[in-house]
């Protein structure tokens, strides 16, 4: 998911749990793509998804948590699988491979929160939510050498 997407997510997570309510071009070589071809495609297929993200309604409450959550987790599922799809440069790849982990792995805790949230289970979410900001960190950190910013908040 993309960072401001994430950011709006998160925000939205914590603000509940806050309210109670919650508890570069180059050319291609024979090796493969170049670094800056890589994130140059990668870059835009995580623009496209943050602003398919950033038009999600707002959640106020636990049922709108859990609806918005599905469709933003879906929607991650998708754009993880375009990106991987992409080639890296091939002295990125164990690299890429590890950040698209640590993007998974935040997409499945995103995916927690939103069964916690469509259970009603307040306190689920509360810890669900420091557990997905945790794993976004982990996937910005690994994201940082790509500059893919649109890629992990």
């Amino acid at each position: 998911m993309p960072p401001a997407a994430r950011s709006r997510l998160l925000a939205t997570l914590l603000a509940l749990a806050a309210s109670g309510c919650l508890g570069g071009g180059g050319a291609t070589s024979a090796a493969g793509p170049t670094r800056a071809q890589f994130v140059t495609r990668a870059t835009a297929i995580c623009n496209s998804y943050q602003h398919r993200i950033g038009t999600l309604p707002r959640a106020s409450d636990l049922t709108g948590l859990a609806v918005a959550g599905r469709r933003a987790v879906a929607l991650e599922r998708a754009e993880l699988g375009a990106l991987r799809q992409l080639t890296p440069a091939t002295a990125d790849r164990a690299a890429v491979g590890r950040m698209l982990d640590a993007l998974d792995r935040s997409i499945a805790a995103a995916a927690q929160l939103t069964g916690d949230a469509a259970a009603g289970d307040r306190a689920g979410v509360a810890v669900d939510a420091q557990a997905l900001s945790a794993r976004l960190l982990d996937a910005n950190r690994l994201a940082k050498p790509f500059r893919l910013g649109t890629c992990a908040p």
